[in-house]
């Protein structure tokens, strides 16, 4: 008890506030823990996940050939006190055994259901370059700074409001994404003939 007065004391409030503020963080964490299991446990087969699969199926040329995947980004805008978050969703569509291009389909999130607009083939013919890495590819189009997508493919995606509006578990494609990623960047580069920040490629 007396380390817990001593705890309630170094915040500023009463002993009981204290106690009751704790089981009110553990409650909340349990509750979210739970969420997050029971969301991962629905996302292993999603209606989702068959969603990005069939949008990559009817949308890409020969589309089931490609390994189909969610990713997203998020970027911020303004300083500490104008802040403006934006997400981004897609559907890509890649091969290992095509490392030259990927398809690109941008998405959204309306009633619960995904919806979608045409889809980008990205090659060193539209790509200015491509920066990033693996976890976070950058495909720079010509335009600046709004022609920009980022691409990010996780593992695991649980609903948490905006920043993701979908329950998909994708072990496989994040792994194979991850082997694909780095060979794609390297050859739209080296066909652009450029670094990965998008500056001339030393000979």
């Amino acid at each position: 008890m007396a380390i817990i007065e001593k705890l309630a004391d170094m915040v500023g409030v009463t002993p009981q506030v204290f106690i009751i503020t704790v089981v009110i963080l553990v409650v909340l964490f349990i509750i979210i823990y739970i969420k997050i299991s029971l969301d991962e446990k629905k996302g292993v087969n999603s209606q989702e996940k068959e969603e990005i699969r069939k949008i990559i199926t009817n949308l890409v040329p020969d589309g089931g050939q490609y390994m189909a995947a969610y990713a997203h980004s998020k970027e911020v805008y303004g300083g500490a006190r104008m802040r403006r978050e934006v997400y981004h969703y897609y559907a890509v569509g890649f091969r290992q055994d095509q490392t030259d291009h990927l398809w690109v389909v941008p998405i959204g999130v309306e009633g619960g259901k995904i919806v979608y607009t045409k889809p980008v083939r990205a090659s060193s013919e539209n790509v200015n370059f491509v920066g990033g890495n693996a976890y976070e590819l950058q495909l720079n189009f010509p335009g600046g700074k709004d022609s920009k997508y980022i691409l990010k493919v996780e593992e695991s995606n649980t609903k948490m409001g905006k920043e993701c509006q979908v329950n998909i578990q994708q072990p496989d494609e994040a792994k194979a994404w991850q082997e694909f990623a780095p060979k794609f960047q390297e050859r739209v580069n080296a066909e652009r003939g450029v670094d990965k920040k998008g500056r001339v490629a030393k000979k």
